[in-house]
């Protein structure tokens, strides 16, 4: 590990003291999302493992998380002074698709970071209205969204000082609104359909990082 320190790091930031220390080197990493985290996975364990993650970091995509949650979930029921009563029926869900990938090279000395997420979500509400146990009417609506967040990570350690770049940004959204109202009375559905698009961007983070990643794609 003493080579391969004062490999990546130049003369000024290495200190030789740190090899001193009998720890072995760990990583792992735990996503957390709505209160919602999955089990610790560890990313490895030893010198041994790092060195075998570094040298497979050959770019290739893999899933690093896959997860359907339920966000928002509500069912109440609300009596009226006429006699009738309403019930209403809220539920949200969230998907997601985390895909990335690793590029390191010794030799020229940079890595590279690139996280792809695949974002659906959705919201489901009716309201119904009854008189005693005959259903009046109801009225349905649903709200999804679909998307892909882009998140890349570049580092160039052979100039000194070292350039980081951290890039995101997003591909178009596709919002869908629908709305259904039924009722037993007339037997007759109305239907209301409604599409927006929210363009895809990229996000300015600071001028610093900004500067770093125009040096590196000079």
């Amino acid at each position: 590990m003493k080579g391969l320190k004062s490999y990546l790091l130049d003369s000024e930031s290495y200190d030789s003291d740190e090899d001193n220390n009998p720890e072995d080197p760990w990583a792992i990493a735990q996503i957390g999302l709505l209160n919602n985290r999955n089990v610790p996975v560890t990313i490895f364990d030893g010198y041994g493992e790092l060195i075998n993650a570094v040298w497979n970091a050959d770019g290739q995509a893999m899933l690093l998380h896959d997860k359907n949650l339920i966000f928002r979930q509500y069912y109440g029921f609300v009596p009226l002074m006429s006699g009738l009563s309403t019930t209403i029926d809220i539920t949200g869900t969230i998907t997601i698709d985390l895909y990335g990938s690793t590029t390191i090279s010794l030799w020229n000395k940079n890595a590279g970071i690139k996280i792809n997420s695949t974002v659906l979500m959705k919201l489901d509400g009716s309201i119904s209205l009854v008189s005693s146990n005959n259903l009046i009417g109801k009225a349905t609506t649903s709200l999804h969204t679909t998307g892909t967040v882009n998140i890349q990570f570049d580092a160039d350690f052979f100039t000194v000082p070292h350039l980081l770049c951290t890039t995101i940004s997003h591909s178009s959204f596709i919002i869908k609104h629908s709305y259904t109202y039924s009722s037993t009375k007339t037997e007759k559905e109305k239907h209301i359909w409604n599409n927006f698009t929210l363009s895809g961007s990229s996000l300015w983070l600071n001028k610093k990082i900004s500067d770093h990643c125009s040096l590196l794609n000079a």
